[in-house]
């Protein structure tokens, strides 16, 4: 029982840790998403000045 409980207790430290690391590259991702501008392809490109930035 004693090696078991040593297993499960190294399981949830590793499940934690890669839930971590997933959270933060989940924030990462949308502060980045949140810096970059919106452009819309579609719309945008019924401009033609603003379809050559956005292509």
């Amino acid at each position: 029982m004693e090696i078991m409980a040593r297993r499960l207790t190294i399981i949830t430290l590793l499940m934690t840790v890669f839930a971590i690391s997933v959270a933060a590259a989940v924030e990462t991702d949308a502060r980045r998403h949140q810096k970059k501008p919106q452009y819309g392809t579609a719309i945008a490109c019924n401009i033609s000045k603003v379809c050559k930035t956005a292509l």
